[in-house]
């Protein structure tokens, strides 16, 4: 297994806030709630990559195309520290948690890009943090047998660091072959981030937007608008035959929480409230639909369906 060594306080706090980087200030007018832009001070622990190197890559199917989900690492921290902490009692995230199964004091969050390889070309989703804590997504699109030069289209669910990161290197793009699409609401927002500046400067010029719904690979691909964890966040549903299967970004963050409490407020949101009624809302349409998904944050490689379970949902992993 690949340990993740100990980096300063500092650099894991960055990384770990990734999902909390938000633009220069708005006016007061325009400011999000307070719930929704409160930032928990994160202790992580080093984590381990969900699988061995020689497991980077897991293969599924779509219809009758093959996705490839990709490693990129995943965080652990204390659940007083997690973005749930925030605004419901630690107690209760403990207790879901512990009801799971799963260890009442820490909770961890994989990250895994998409990989595509398509008529229309090699097709990857999100870039991971492109450095430590996590950072091995080049690793893993080597055991997919794909150099960075072999993507042509990459589709960004959002801009927050751990999903672009992986973007740009020392200011020269990573996948220098590669036209970048997020949605034109997305893009505005990355642009207005200070904190993504050297990332904006390097893509710019490879930048495609979109409008929000568009349908961006006729019969295959489409954007599915699901904002409020950003302006502009983005899903995006593969199709293949009778098939298709719904990348979700960060419209759910853990597999148990977010899922089975969908009510429970993260403090990652910049619109906490519209965040919550599309997670609630496409929680329901799923269990109804019976569509995969495939989750960048749950355990690895998160490829799964919703069902229904009492007045709730659950996941469960295909």
């Amino acid at each position: 297994m690949k340990t993740f060594s100990l980096l300063s306080a500092s650099l894991l706090t960055l990384a770990l806030a990734a999902c909390s980087e938000e633009p220069a200030p708005m006016p007061e007018a325009e400011a999000p709630p307070a719930e929704a832009t409160a930032e928990p001070t994160p202790t992580p622990e080093p984590t381990e990559t969900t699988k061995a190197a020689s497991e980077d890559v897991i293969t599924f199917q779509i219809g009758d195309m093959e996705g490839h989900a990709l490693i990129d690492g995943g965080f652990t921290m204390p659940v007083a520290d997690s973005p749930f902490a925030a605004a419901q009692p630690v107690e209760e995230i403990s207790a879901a948690l512990e009801e799971a199964d799963l260890p009442g004091d820490t909770m961890s969050l994989s990250l895994h890009p998409m990989l595509m390889k398509t008529p229309d070309g090699t097709l990857l989703f999100d870039t991971g943090t492109g450095g430590p804590p996590a950072g091995s997504l080049m690793t893993s699109l080597e055991a997919a047998d794909v150099a960075p030069e072999d993507v042509t289209h990459i589709f960004i669910s959002h801009s927050r660091f751990d999903h672009v990161g992986g973007l740009a290197k020392d200011g020269a793009l990573v996948f220098p072959n590669a036209t970048i699409h997020m949605s034109a609401p997305e893009w505005e927002f990355m642009q207005a981030n200070e904190q993504q500046a050297a990332i904006v400067s390097a893509i710019s010029d490879r930048v495609e937007t979109f409008e929000p719904g568009a349908e961006l690979i006729p019969g295959l691909l489409t954007a599915v608008e699901t904002q409020g964890h950003t302006p502009g966040h983005s899903s995006y549903r593969v199709t293949s035959g009778e098939e298709s299967l719904l990348y979700i970004g960060d419209t759910m963050h853990h597999f148990v929480i977010s899922v089975e409490h969908p009510g429970w407020k993260i403090a990652f949101d910049t619109d906490e409230p519209a965040a919550r009624a599309k997670r609630q809302a496409l929680l329901a349409e799923l269990a109804e639909s019976g569509e995969s998904i495939y989750a960048y944050h749950f355990p690895f490689p998160g490829v799964g369906h919703i069902e229904t379970a009492g007045d709730s949902f659950v996941y469960i992993e295909d």
